[in-house]
């Protein structure tokens, strides 16, 4: 196993995390303000927060990474595509009228092409496990399989964040889970490495947005953390593990995506009408969970899936 240097580790935490924090500090009263969401439970209450706070722990996370781990040219395209995932998301968050869906489906589009055609030209093989069993994946049929991953993750992040505290707790036990196995498994320590700094910025951001919330990320950090997410799973070599380590996030966010799509496509009203998406909406407005319940249910979910993962991977590695 290669080692990781714990001075880079420490040095990477507590720098994202001491350097978003202070920086949503003193600049979280220039981002744009929430204009409230009309279809969401309680979505008036967010209205006049800040938001796109992403803006500002998207750009510490790329600094410090490049900053602690070793360069490398493939890693650079990731947090640049990163940066231009963040970007796009800000400036949707500070238009006056949110962007169409065509406009904010291209850009995705483009993002995670260049993010696969980055992975697929630095690497030989593409494959799958399952329960030690392993399979090779020709070119032509990982490639839709990694551009679908990618797309899913931007977009499922994006809709999952909706609660005060709970993306942003999810997405710390997912990175935490996908950069354990990738040291401990896969032997990239510096991949490791780049998801301890990421869950040092979103902790720092979690300051500000536990509940009642100061700051939210908005599309800035979401879209920004769902594709580097999606290109850490790819790193572990095994798109599966995307169920253990982020299955609350994908059905959280995806369901929606999924009910609106076959509406769309079958011309039906009807289509899952009984369940609200996205699902911590369904748990607040029809369950009648308070946001605090949501967000530490849905935690301890995802906890134990990761933790499911991890175990399996051991037993089979």
């Amino acid at each position: 196993m290669l080692a990781l240097s714990p001075l880079s580790a420490l040095l990477g935490l507590l720098l994202g995390f001491g350097l978003s924090a202070a920086l949503i500090a003193l600049c979280r009263d220039k981002l744009p303000q929430d204009h409230g969401r009309a279809y969401a439970v309680n979505g008036q209450i967010s209205k006049g927060k800040a938001r796109g706070s992403g803006v500002i722990f998207i750009p510490v996370f790329a600094a410090v990474t490049l900053l602690v781990t070793p360069f490398s040219l493939e890693r650079c395209a990731y947090l640049f595509l990163t940066l231009a995932a963040m970007l796009t998301g800000y400036l949707d968050d500070r238009a006056d009228l949110p962007w169409n869906e065509l406009k904010k489906g291209l850009l995705d589009l483009a993002i995670c092409v260049l993010a696969l055609i980055t992975f697929m030209n630095t690497h030989d093989s593409y494959s799958f496990a399952l329960f030690g069993w392993q399979v090779d994946l020709p070119w032509w049929l990982f490639a839709p399989i990694g551009l679908f991953l990618l797309w899913a993750f931007i977009n499922c992040c994006n809709c999952a964040d909706g609660v005060d505290g709970h993306f942003g707790t999810l997405s710390v036990i997912s990175l935490g889970a996908l950069g354990y196995a990738l040291y401990a498994f896969r032997d990239l320590p510096d991949y490791a490495l780049c998801a301890l700094v990421l869950i040092g910025c979103v902790l720092a951001y979690l300051l500000f947005n536990a509940s009642p919330s100061l700051v939210m990320m908005g599309d800035a950090g979401s879209r920004a953390i769902g594709l580097f997410m999606g290109i850490l799973v790819l790193q572990t070599g095994n798109f599966l593990l995307c169920l253990p380590f982020a299955i609350v996030i994908l059905l959280d966010g995806g369901l929606g995506l999924f009910k609106l799509a076959v509406m769309r496509t079958f011309k039906s009203k009807t289509f899952m009408m009984w369940l609200l998406t996205p699902l911590h909406d369904e748990a607040r407005k029809k369950r009648h969970w308070s946001d605090t319940q949501t967000v530490f249910r849905f935690a301890i979910v995802q906890f134990l899936c990761a933790l499911v993962g991890l175990l399996v991977m051991a037993m089979y590695h």
